[in-house]
């Protein structure tokens, strides 16, 4: 039953989805809510976040649908709203929801590099979404390697492309650095370039993150290991999308672990490549009862989660 109506791409599906996320969004804001007098400036900070889902889910959907990373089904909006309530204080960070905004942003320009419609504009498009990331969190430049393979897997690497996607990241670069210039904060833009790890993990040594992180990180290891082979017996753009899916949830991997100052939600990064990898191992499932199964287990799972911790 699970299996075929999120099987489909419906508004109703979306309504659905919608209502599951903000029921974690309500039990997290009433949780939040606990012993703290409720003002004006809280509740416009909720709304703000509420919004900002909005542009947020819009951003996902499209992209899927546009570039047709998944078939025609819910799966991957469904996972993507669920792993919000797997890290229920991601919901709650708007400054990482913003960031997370840009990154998808930056995403939409990658994955629409398999048409040469306007090829130029997108990949300048990408190097400057890739340099107002740069300024918001300096580790994101790492994303850089999706410009590069995504021109590669889908068009044809030349000197030009290149120094268009890097011309695209200096520009913000440079206008923030004129900034800093001109308050006399050089200081501040010079930080952006003084990388350092800090390997101190404890942050996520909690039962909270530890637990849903190895349930989800299994099952994306356990889709990536039987989705692979059947992906690269196929021709076309399909196999081309799984290496940069798959690039992009290594990426975003190592821009977490490679943090200065590590922050659990974080985690959001691997949210939308996790979500598509899922949706794609789901697809290929042929029995309807495994399918249910499945889904029952994992939209259940968060509100377990949930009331334990």
């Amino acid at each position: 039953m699970l299996a075929n109506f999120f099987g489909k791409s419906n508004p109703i599906n979306v309504i659905i989805i919608w209502l599951i996320f903000l029921a974690f969004f309500i039990a997290i804001i009433l949780e939040s809510f606990s012993g703290k007098n409720i003002d004006s400036s809280l509740l416009l900070y909720y709304i703000s976040i509420i919004l900002l889902f909005m542009g947020l889910f819009f951003g996902y959907t499209f992209i899927l649908e546009k570039n047709k990373l998944t078939l025609y089904n819910s799966y991957g909006f469904l996972f993507f709203a669920l792993f919000f309530g797997f890290f229920p204080e991601t919901m709650l960070d708007r400054t990482e929801v913003i960031f997370n905004l840009g990154v998808l942003i930056f995403l939409r320009k990658i994955y629409s590099f398999r048409t040469a419609k306007e090829m130029h504009k997108k990949i300048f498009d990408s190097g400057f979404w890739l340099g107002i990331l740069f300024l918001m969190e300096p580790r994101t430049a790492i994303f850089g390697i999706l410009v590069i393979v995504s021109i590669v897997v889908f068009q044809k690497i030349t000197m030009r492309k290149f120094l268009i996607s890097l011309v695209g990241f200096i520009v913000p670069v440079f206008c923030y650095f004129s900034y800093c210039f001109w308050d006399n904060s050089t200081a501040k833009f010079e930080k952006l370039f003084i990388w350092y790890s800090d390997y101190n993990f404890e942050i996520y040594n909690t039962n909270s993150f530890i637990i849903p992180l190895v349930i989800l990180g299994v099952f994306t290891l356990i889709s990536i290991i039987l989705k692979t082979p059947k992906v690269f017996s196929i021709s076309g753009s399909y196999r081309k999308y799984w290496i940069l899916i798959i690039l992009n949830f290594l990426v975003a991997m190592t821009v977490i672990l490679t943090q200065n100052k590590h922050k659990s939600t974080k985690v959001m990064l691997l949210f939308f490549p996790m979500s598509i990898i899922l949706a794609n191992w789901l697809e290929g499932i042929k029995t309807p009862f495994y399918k249910n199964l499945f889904l029952a287990l994992f939209i259940g799972s968060p509100f377990l989660l949930f009331f334990i911790f």
